[in-house]
């Protein structure tokens, strides 16, 4: 992980702003330069956009959000989604895993923060006067890794403090990381705040995940806020199909339940690597002759993702599913930017017909 940024851009707007100020003084950088700067940088990463990709993660700039700062999860056209809500609070990430969508999607020549919490807050505010059929779950992990930075930023404070007072709405952490420092300090917590990890096997981590802590790590930072009083969910996303995945898989299982104490997970995700096509090209420069990268893949309509073929995708699911079920059999388990075919074949559940039948599947706070 990064200890000390090489610069650190501030927009002009911020510059008499309280939390923006406050940060300048907790992020360690080298060099502090308005944000228009920037520009020398966006024009390097015009260039060589692949290798700009990993210049941006030695970069952060404090910048207000330009367009809304709270939106839905970006599912697939046809995929049936959960209905996640997104909080755009950091978007970039220091961690380098090989098959982030953020390298194509964002690649910019910096990790921008957007230290405007209040009017975060006061959308969320918005959108809870409507009229929810389920109450929407929050989260910060789309963008960016929740937690990466929380050690220089503080937000998990803020955002505690704020959904601690809205107890009808989860809000999700989701990391790789093990900066839970401030997440324990406010033990104990309200009990709509959840921490999961995303996790892989050992092998996956030190191949593809350049700069995550370990899957011990992880687990230990798990058993923490655990500790500390918080829920916990775990994401197997992307899974990869590789010689020998049965094995490494099953091993992740076990070692979550070693850690997990019965009814503390809320919930578990699966879903198997996926990349649009224009990811390819930042495969092939940035992460050649990666074989967990080299597999077979098909696009899959109708979103045109490349994927393991369905049959795979399937046996892979139900398998880990039911090691699952052997430790757990209450946990909620839904898949990611899956049809309803591979629910109905995977998990024996029916989402053909129900737009909300993923949603309704989640307990409440």
């Amino acid at each position: 992980m990064i200890k000390t940024f090489d610069t650190l851009y501030l927009h002009p707007a911020l510059k008499e702003h309280t939390r923006a100020r406050q940060l300048v003084r907790t992020i360690p950088h080298r060099r502090l330069k308005e944000l228009k700067e920037i520009e020398e940088l966006a024009a390097r990463q015009r260039e060589e956009p692949a290798k700009a990709v990993r210049r941006g993660k030695f970069n952060v700039a404090l910048s207000p959000y330009r367009g809304r700062m709270v939106e839905g999860c970006p599912a697939s056209r046809g995929m049936r989604c959960c209905r996640y809500r997104v909080i755009n609070i950091v978007s970039g990430c220091p961690i380098d895993c090989s098959y982030c969508i953020l390298q194509g999607y964002l690649n910019r020549p910096t990790i921008f923060i957007y230290p405007e919490l209040e009017e975060i807050f006061a959308e969320v505010d918005t959108e809870l006067a409507a009229d929810w059929e389920y109450p929407p779950r929050y989260g910060t992990g789309e963008l960016s890794d929740s937690l990466a930075l929380d050690h220089f930023t503080g937000f998990s404070r803020d955002l505690v403090e704020f959904f601690g007072l809205r107890q009808k709405n989860w809000f999700e952490f989701k990391t790789k990381s093990t900066g839970v420092d401030n997440l324990c300090k406010l033990a104990p917590p309200p009990p709509n705040i959840l921490v999961s990890w995303s996790v892989n096997p050992q092998a996956v981590i030190d191949t593809e995940e350049r700069g995550a802590p370990s899957l011990e790590e992880r687990l230990a930072a798990a058993a923490r806020v655990q500790d500390a009083g918080y829920s916990l969910g775990f994401h197997f996303d992307p899974i990869f199909y590789f010689k020998g995945w049965e094995e490494a898989y099953r091993e992740v299982v076990e070692k979550i339940y070693r850690v997990a104490r019965p009814g503390k997970i809320a919930w578990i995700s699966l879903g198997c690597l996926r990349f649009s096509p224009w990811m390819a090209p930042y495969f092939a420069e940035r992460f050649a002759g990666h074989p967990l990268l080299a597999g077979e893949f098909f696009p899959v309509p109708p979103d045109g993702k490349y994927r393991y073929p369905q049959p795979v995708r399937i046996e892979i699911y139900r398998k880990i599913y039911d090691w699952i079920r052997s430790f757990d059999k209450e946990v909620y388990v839904y898949l990611c930017m899956e049809s309803a075919a591979v629910y109905r074949w995977a998990l024996g559940r029916e989402v053909e017909d129900d737009w909300l039948a993923v949603e309704k599947g989640f307990p409440r706070p």
